[in-house]
């Protein structure tokens, strides 16, 4: 319910809703956040694939885990920007504002189930147009926000979440080569 009482504060008043979330850094609204976000992930990657349900669990925890992860490192490289820059920011208060956007994700679960109701359209071939509008909404939503909570600019704002996106990324990447690289080694 508190998510609710939240997301009605905010398009009522957006700066008073980010200071008050940034106030309370509640870990459970940030997972709540994280996990909608995996839900995301999950339903838009696998949607149609009958997943049974341990499989499905599986991975609901692997991609939860991933996401928490990659928050905790985004929060902390985001943070040691600011700080490094003179600017005040709680790496806590920006792990709940990465989990907060994490509920843009959710669009991909609209995505994917429209995509597998319409298979004929064939619209699975805008999901990597998908990816970069969820993408890019979700950096949009972390800068203006991050903007409105430290009184900084749009570009030094962006920059901070870059400096903690490029790395994750990046590591991201790398981990999933040396993956697929092991497996192959396998068979």
């Amino acid at each position: 319910m508190n998510l609710l009482k939240n997301y009605f504060l905010y398009i009522k008043d957006p700066h008073q809703a980010l200071q008050t979330l940034l106030e309370h850094r509640s870990f459970a609204n940030a997972c709540a956040g994280y996990f909608a976000a995996t839900l995301g992930w999950v339903l838009f990657f696998n949607i149609g694939d009958g997943l049974s349900v341990p499989a499905l669990v599986f991975k609901l925890a692997a991609v939860f885990a991933a996401e928490l992860t990659a928050g905790y490192f985004i929060a902390s490289l985001c943070g040691l920007y600011l700080d490094f820059s003179r600017i005040k920011a709680s790496p806590a208060q920006l792990f709940c504002l990465i989990g907060s956007a994490g509920f843009i994700k959710g669009l991909l679960i609209a995505f994917a189930l429209i995509s597998a109701t319409v298979p004929a359209a064939g619209l699975h071939w805008f999901a990597p147009l998908a990816l970069v509008f969820v993408f890019a909404l979700q950096l949009g939503y972390l800068t203006r926000a991050l903007t409105r909570a430290c009184g900084i600019g749009t570009g030094k704002a962006l920059g901070a979440w870059l400096f903690g996106f490029v790395p994750v990324c990046a590591a991201l990447i790398l981990g999933g080569v040396f993956f697929i690289w092991a497996i192959t080694l396998l068979f």
